[in-house]
């Protein structure tokens, strides 16, 4: 099981991490790791990065793209499929400062979902993993 962070980053950040996005993977983790004596300062680093989510939209832009599909279902800020065929069990979680995707598989549906959306930019700390959705 995979879990993936996915981040709406800032025009600004894009444009300068957009052919070098180890740079951008590394602040991002440098936040993530820091210390919690620190969160202040982590905070103000974030909010200098990435931009926060409008969930409401985002919500329903996914129930609108995916309510068709026999192994979609949606409680509150959580989207899961679970496509037996597949093998794929996945459900995304929306917050206003990132969405957490946690994935069976390492190429969830949700990504072609979530593809449209300009500057996402996914993590995977747990492989080091990342890279522009968008």
């Amino acid at each position: 099981m995979r879990t993936f962070y996915i981040f709406k980053i800032t025009n600004e950040f894009k444009t300068i991490t957009k052919n070098k996005p180890f740079n951008l993977y590394k602040a991002l983790d440098n936040i993530h790791s820091m210390d919690r004596t620190d969160i202040s300062l982590a905070v103000r680093l974030y909010e200098e990065v990435c931009d926060r989510n409008d969930v409401r939209s985002l919500n329903l832009s996914i129930f609108n793209s995916l309510r068709e599909s026999d192994y979609y279902t949606k409680f509150n800020n959580n989207h899961i499929i679970n496509n037996y065929y597949t093998d794929e069990s996945s459900k995304l979680t929306i917050y206003k400062t990132y969405l957490k995707l946690k994935s069976s598989d390492n190429n969830p549906t949700f990504f072609k979902t979530l593809k449209n959306i300009p500057n996402l930019f996914v993590i995977d700390f747990g492989t080091k993993d990342y890279f522009w959705l968008s």
